[in-house]
């Protein structure tokens, strides 16, 4: 097993990424369509957050509800195989102050909110069909892993990195590759 460190995270940083799981599976199957190799499709998102004695964590939407995982045990993910693509994206232009209040609004308002369910039906239709549909998928007061970052980006720090309704990780890096987002980190096989 190869030694592996998340150094230099900051509250605000973004974490995009591909993991070897059946959700992740299956998101890419839907996101990726148009990837000729669909493994290299993210399939989750997740932000760094800080406690209040400052400690670093990641924050993440996943089922039943969103919560904070500590850093080593995402260098363990990583180290395993786990998460086999992982990206360390900051918004550009974003002050340090945007990127923390951005983390704070995660935990104040996503952190322990139920994962939406109800949004993954919905947004499977639109990546096969279209958006059909302009409204946002699920429930309002459930949150999937983008949007409750984009969500934090856009209620605490004032800005909107997407742009759209019903972002997925394949949106992050999309706006990674138009200069939205830049990738400060990349650790995973990607060619």
């Amino acid at each position: 097993m190869s030694e592996f460190h998340l150094d230099g995270l900051r509250p605000g940083l973004i974490l995009n990424m591909s993991t070897r799981s059946f959700a992740g599976w299956l998101i890419r199957m839907v996101l990726g369509k148009d990837w000729e190799d669909r493994r290299e499709c993210p399939n989750h998102d997740a932000i760094v957050v800080e406690d209040r004695d400052h400690k670093l964590w990641i924050g993440e939407s996943v089922f039943p509800v969103a919560k904070i995982v500590s850093i080593e045990e995402y260098e363990r993910r990583v180290r395993s195989g786990y998460i086999y693509r992982l990206r360390v994206l900051e918004v550009v232009g974003a002050t340090r102050e945007q990127e923390r209040k951005a983390a704070q609004w995660w935990m104040e308002n996503v952190r322990n909110s139920p994962y939406d369910l109800m949004a993954f039906p919905r947004l499977c239709f639109k990546a096969l069909f279209g958006n059909w549909i302009n409204s946002v998928a699920g429930w309002t007061w459930a949150r999937w892993c983008t949007e409750g970052v984009v969500e934090s980006y856009k209620n605490g720090a004032n800005l909107d990195p997407c742009k759209k309704l019903n972002p997925t990780p394949l949106t992050m890096w999309m706006r990674m590759k138009q200069g939205v987002l830049k990738m400060l980190f990349y650790e995973g096989e990607l060619k």
